[in-house]
């Protein structure tokens, strides 16, 4: 029996205890380095050599969170056990406290948290007591002892101890998760009230979106709108610039007034000033009356000026003052009149740029940079491409009085292409297909793309490579073009190039044979958009035609360099498909390539024919031996 001294040190000692793993569980909100610090206040005042806390998680699962004299090479969160397993799985399935005098000859210890491996040399018992909050049971404590002189009887103090550190540990781990799940109601019902409480944007006439980037342009016209600000509507060519600039005039206080508009490159410098700013009677040759001008037509309205990064610089000169002080001379006269107008500008060039380069005035440009709203390119916004295929469908069959549908294997072909004209070439896609299907239904052969006359991609390279191409200005978004004509922006694979040529990029082969041009087990090339649609064959024909390749605009050449100039011009032969074919059968491809443009007159598209090659191997080809092409 134990003295009554003995009995007093050792209350005092697990009295001191307590009150140490109390001060710990209330340091700090981080629990598992909590529980770190209980085991080892209990290891320094109890001599405990190991102990281990496991708590009960969602799935059920007893994981291990804490542990004392754990292994270096094991992790805490890779040990758990369920309900009934092992020593720790009894504690919890029961709830009630566990005592093995020795672990050696327990047939439930697994040791699988490790950091028993010498029982055989001592003997280590075990105490395990649950850890409880409100009566449930969610977790275990247990220590290890270890006795050289074999295992204790006496381990009632032990448990009794034990409990109420597990109990301290269970209010704790509960107002932990109390705390926890109250933060993350907090956050579901902040973000609820930000839901309801965040503005809805009023659709806008004419104006067919449902993508996030579209859906912000939306909210900005609406927020922009009330005032009299400047704004600069910035995108490519076939956004749909003049039609947020009529949305803005339209949701303004001014919308009962007039909405005037002005291509800048539409006119001269001469006559824009003109048309602008208006001329007094006798000012010049055929002015026979006073003529107003497009500020003083718009005084108290809008005046929407497209396209203002291709007025001159003289004339940007003359659009300082009216645009500071709202107030201007007619050409040849000189009585002040002042305006009250709102000014709207688009352009799709890069302003920055050209400023940096000295062809746009940088007083003019932050005189206009007020409001900038930027309009995506249609390939950002391939969420809004089915639904305005399917408006510009109900469109066509509401002004030509048709009942007319669009599949969906054809929504599908339109979602793929890059659509360097946006919106505009959506429209004209979908009105050229229109003509051409019958039975009231578009489908895939309908398309442009199935016929291989889709120039698209050929058009999205060179805008992307930094060229102007027939009035579309280059690329503002930067997308690589992969050289074999793979977008990796859509996730087409790119295949490796064959002999030194670069192959022709294949169509994906989905289950809808019809929807990607497959006949009669016939697979037939990409199209140049990259929409994976091919050539649909001609009506009666047994047999489809082959494709029609694309001949690539040239590449685009430094305004310094001087055109090649060839030295023997070739004579064009009649555009015939049945050329002699006296082709040399062997020899290196580039006399292979030589003759066969020859033989065509220099055109890639007859040449690669000829050749059995695609139109864009032989332009690779061309590159690759340094041919020069001759040009008439």
């Amino acid at each position: 029996m134990p003295s009554a001294a003995q009995s007093a040190s050792s209350s005092s000692l697990e009295l001191l205890t307590i009150y140490e793993v109390s001060k710990i569980l209330g340091s700090s909100l981080d629990l598992e380095q909590t529980l770190r610090e209980v085991l080892r206040a209990l290891s320094y005042q109890l001599q405990m050599h190991r102990g281990r806390v496991y708590l009960q998680g969602e799935d059920n699962a007893l994981r291990l969170v804490a542990a004392l004299g754990l292994p270096k090479d094991s992790t805490a969160q890779e040990i758990d056990y369920s309900q009934g397993e092992g020593i720790s799985g009894r504690i919890l399935k029961t709830g009630m406290p566990a005592v093995v005098p020795n672990l050696a000859e327990e047939p439930l210890f697994n040791n699988r948290s490790g950091g028993r491996d010498d029982l055989d040399e001592q003997v280590a018992s075990l105490v395990g007591v649950p850890i409880k909050a409100a009566g449930t049971v969610v977790g275990v404590l247990t220590i290890d002892r270890i006795s050289d002189d074999g295992p204790s009887g006496h381990f009632g103090s032990d448990v009794r101890f034990l409990t109420m550190v597990a109990n301290l540990i269970g209010q704790t781990v509960r107002l932990h998760r109390t705390v926890a799940e109250e933060r993350r109601f907090m956050m579901r019902e902040t973000f609820r009230v930000q839901k309801e409480l965040r503005p809805v944007v009023a659709p806008v006439n004419d104006v067919v979106c449902t993508s996030p980037n579209m859906v912000d342009v939306l909210a900005q016209v609406h927020r922009v709108a009330p005032f009299k600000s400047t704004v600069l509507i910035r995108g490519e060519s076939g956004t749909g610039k003049e039609l947020i600039a009529r949305a803005i005039h339209n949701l303004s206080p001014r919308k009962d007034a007039p909405f005037i508009r002005v291509n800048c490159a539409a006119l001269p410098e001469s006559l824009l000033e003109s048309e602008l700013f208006g001329h007094e009677k006798g000012s010049f040759t055929g002015a026979q009356k006073d003529h107003k001008g497009r500020f003083e037509l718009a005084s108290g309205g809008t005046l929407f000026l497209d396209e203002i990064g291709d007025i001159s610089s003289n004339f940007q000169a003359k659009l300082l003052r009216v645009l500071q002080e709202q107030e201007f001379e007619r050409v040849g006269g000189s009585k002040t009149i002042k305006t009250d107008v709102r000014l709207i500008c688009a352009t799709n060039l890069n302003l920055e740029e050209a400023v940096g380069h000295g062809k746009f005035r940088a007083d003019l440009y932050f005189r206009i940079n007020v409001v900038t709203i930027h309009l995506p390119p249609l390939r950002e916004r391939r969420g809004d491409i089915a639904m305005l295929a399917k408006h510009f469908v109900a469109k066509f069959a509401r002004d030509n009085g048709l009942a007319l549908d669009i599949d969906r294997d054809a929504l599908e072909v339109l979602n793929r292409c890059t659509w360097p004209g946006n919106v505009r070439e959506l429209e004209n896609c979908i009105e050229r297909a229109a003509t051409q299907c019958r039975n009231g239904t578009i489908r895939v052969p309908d398309l442009s793309c199935s016929m291989n006359l889709c120039n698209s991609s050929v058009l999205f390279q060179y805008r992307t490579m930094g060229a102007a191409v027939g009035g579309l200005a280059p690329s503002m978004s930067g997308t690589p073009i992969n050289p074999s004509g793979a977008n990796p922006a859509l996730g087409r694979p790119q295949q490796p190039p064959i002999a030194g040529m670069p192959p022709a990029v294949p169509a994906p082969a989905p289950a809808n044979g019809a929807a990607n041009g497959v006949s009669n087990g016939t697979q037939w090339p990409a199209c140049a958009s990259g929409c994976s649609a091919g050539p649909a064959p001609v009506c009666g024909a047994s047999k489809p035609l082959p494709p029609t390749a694309i001949a690539p605009l040239p590449a685009p050449q430094p305004a310094a360099a001087a055109p090649a100039v060839p030295s023997a011009p070739a004579p064009q032969p009649a555009d015939t498909p049945d050329l002699p074919l006296d082709e040399p059968e062997s020899g290196p491809l580039r006399d292979r390539l030589v003759w066969a443009m020859e033989r065509t007159g220099w055109v890639q598209a007859k040449a690669a024919r000829l050749l059995g090659m695609t139109t864009r191997q032989v332009s690779y080809a061309l590159r690759k031996y340094n041919i020069e092409i001759k040009r008439f």
